[in-house]
This record gives C-alpha cells, structure tokens and sequence, in this order.
C-alpha cells in the first residue's frame, strides 16, 4: 500500500528554517525560501509629531532578495512634519539566521539596522516584520513577498 503525504506550504515555511538551522546549516541564503522580491504592505512610524502611516502618505518600500545573498530595490520616505523626502538605493547583500533577515547596504537607512522576522500572514503568504525604535521614532514595517524566483 503506497501512501502520499501532502505538506501544506505554511508548514514547509515555518519548518524548513528549523531543520536547516538543526542540521548545521550555514546561513548562506542559495536556495533560499526567503529569496523573491517584497514590497511594504504595513509601514507605520510613531514619534513627537505622533503616529504615521507612511505609506498613505506615499512612502514605499520594494526589496528583492536574490539568492545569492544580493539585495536590489528602492525606499522612498514621504515628506512629513518637517522632514524632507528621501530616496535610498537597496542595493546590498542579505543574510538568514534561524528566523530572521538582516540587510547589509550602503545607503544609509533604518533598514540596514533593523531585524526582520520571518513569518506568514492570515493568506499563508511570506513576510518579514520589523519593529524598532530609531532616535526616539518607532518603525513598524511589514514586507511582504510580491514574487517567488
């Protein structure tokens, strides 16, 4: 009797992390299941001048994660109470341990200082969540996978 097991796609995320980090695995991103572009569906900011959701305001945030640890993209910050917009270029590398992505690039932004968390939404769709406070103003930043290489 031949049996066929079927794993759901959310398990397979949540799980493979564990077996790779158990088995000694390196955290080389190659073959990668956080490699695919991400685009920011949650991008909220508090500080004196109160709570923002930046992307109402027409902040963005795309990043792609290649799998050979490379990074391409682009941030743009809306300008808001006082401070003027910016752009930034994501261009840099990127690194997996256990659950969490950390960015290395040159353009000087809170995204190469903050750690994300591996996750999936209510959809079972990969995510990456931040949430760190950066000279007195909270970043909350939700990245969610757009694309799959």
């Amino acid at each position: 009797m031949r049996h066929t097991y079927r794993i759901s796609r959310s398990l397979l995320l949540i799980a493979l992390p564990a077996l790779v980090l158990a088995c000694g695995g390196s955290d080389e991103p190659s073959s990668s299941p956080f490699a695919g572009g991400y685009a920011a569906t949650t991008f909220r900011t508090t500080g004196t001048s109160g709570q923002q959701d930046q992307l109402v305001i027409g902040s963005t945030l795309q990043i792609n994660l290649a799998e050979n640890g490379t990074t391409s993209g682009h941030l743009h910050t809306a300008a808001y109470a006082g401070s003027p917009a910016f752009d930034g270029d994501m261009a840099g590398t990127w690194t997996a341990s256990g659950n969490t992505v950390h960015f290395t690039q040159a353009a000087d932004t809170f995204v190469r200082n903050m750690i994300f968390t591996v996750g999936t939404n209510a959809n079972g769709v990969m995510i990456l969540t931040g949430d760190q406070t950066f000279s007195g103003t909270r970043v909350e930043l939700t990245l969610t996978r757009a694309t799959v290489p």
